[in-house]
């Protein structure tokens, strides 16, 4: 019975932090759909083409670019209502659409209009390596979760995809340390280069934290299971 207060109040910190999680992942993912609107609304430019107006006029940056925020929206949502312990229960098929409409867009827009853009990014040499490797890491995770979920092996799925939502999610981090940045007042490339490099690495290992402590949960639950069958 030793375990049951430990779990108590694992399970209280785990919902507080959850609703602050999500909380935080929700309003960023309204202001990220919401300003984004100026990219197609009509008479509209977004702050980011007046930024870079040389590359605004080729058409391919600038469909490509189109591309890559429409397909980032698709990705980012389909991955938030995945995460809905009650649609998991209460429509596992449409968690399973979800989930392709998420694998669909990372493989087909988000990843190659993401390398494409690299090479022409903001931040310099930093900058392009920076989304390189975001591009190729949200691909290969992912790619990791396809095949473990083939084999049936559905904790390593879990994992994986938690480790791609975690990059996917980057943007909301990158434009949330980039106004704590420009505050402190950091210049423009330094800051663009460290709330690229932070966004990712925070959110790799909030993800790893994540991952911790639902295994340890799991492990208090066993245990406190074990102790009460003795």
């Amino acid at each position: 019975m030793s375990y049951l207060p430990q779990i108590l109040l694992n399970k209280k910190l785990t919902s507080i932090e959850s609703a602050l999680f999500w909380g935080i992942l929700y309003l960023g993912t309204g202001i990220i759909l919401w300003t984004s609107l100026d990219y197609f609304l009509p008479n509209t430019m977004h702050s980011f083409l007046f930024e870079r107006m040389e590359l605004t006029m080729q058409d391919w940056w600038r469909y490509t670019l189109y591309a890559h925020v429409i397909g980032g929206l698709t990705c980012l949502i389909s991955s938030l209502l995945q995460y809905s312990k009650i649609l998991l229960k209460r429509a596992p098929r449409v968690h399973k659409y979800l989930g392709h409409i998420y694998a669909l867009s990372i493989i087909t827009t988000v990843f190659p209009t993401g390398v494409a853009l690299s090479f022409v990014a903001k931040g310099g040499t930093s900058g392009m390596f920076g989304f390189l490797f975001l591009s190729f890491a949200t691909l290969a995770t992912l790619v990791l979760g396809m095949v473990a979920i083939f084999k049936r092996n559905i904790k390593s799925h879990q994992s994986w995809i938690t480790r791609s939502f975690a990059l996917v999610t980057t943007a909301i981090t990158f434009r949330t340390l980039q106004i704590l940045l420009s505050s402190l007042g950091i210049t423009a490339e330094t800051n663009y280069q460290l709330s690229l490099w932070l966004s990712i690495g925070i959110n790799l290992i909030l993800a790893e934290y994540y991952l911790y402590k639902s295994t340890n949960n799991h492990k208090l639950r066993a245990n406190k299971t074990n102790k009460l069958t003795q």
